[in-house]
């Protein structure tokens, strides 16, 4: 009887020392990489050539709330089919984001936090456009004036929610929704 409590206690204190190791710290950094599941360019009905990728870098101020700097790329191409001009258009568009990040976390909810934010930054938009007669001797390259082949950089300033489940001391997983360089990702945190 005497072992079986003494073991309790031990297991009490060690499972103690092990959640005050988990505690964020001011100062503490947390890296961030993810993957986008739904590119922003979904209703453009576009393909996606390379998945939106992010990465970040946030420093905790305190336990619930961090900022830090945000990068984000993505790669898709799409057509149009204009009838009634006798056109097909094709365009690739290539998307560089970069933001300061800040973000707002829950206390701890056994190994979850619940998390939310904002992006505050620029966007920039590579779009190469072709277009192509659909009927006419050959097919020829040209470009309509009304087009613009380069987008201008535009400012960014975007929300997001979302989930992270502690899977050790320092790795995490994640899970969010906004309107970055896609509408929904998953990724892993790295805290140290």
């Amino acid at each position: 009887m005497k072992q079986s409590t003494l073991v309790i206690i031990a297991l009490f204190f060690s499972f103690s020392l092990i959640a005050q190791n988990n505690t964020i710290k001011p100062g503490q950094i947390q890296l961030n990489a993810g993957i986008g599941l739904l590119s922003t360019y979904v209703a453009d009905k576009t393909e996606t050539v390379t998945l939106p990728v992010s990465i970040s870098a946030e420093v905790f101020l305190s336990k619930n709330m961090a900022i830090g700097l945000y990068g984000a790329y993505s790669q898709t191409k799409g057509q149009s089919v204009f009838l009634n001009a006798d056109l097909i258009e094709n365009y690739d568009n290539t998307t560089s984001q970069f933001a300061i990040k800040t973000s707002f976390y829950s206390n701890d909810l056994n190994d979850w936090r619940i998390f939310g934010g904002f992006l505050v930054g620029v966007s920039n938009s590579k779009i190469e456009k072709t277009s192509t007669s659909i009927i006419g001797e050959g097919d020829r390259e040209f470009t309509p004036s009304f087009t613009r082949p380069n987008a201008p950089s535009s400012f960014l300033f975007s929300g997001y929610v979302g989930a992270q489940r502690k899977i050790t001391t320092k790795i995490s997983v994640y899970g969010e929704l906004g309107f970055g360089i896609s509408l929904a990702n998953v990724g892993l945190s790295y805290r140290f």
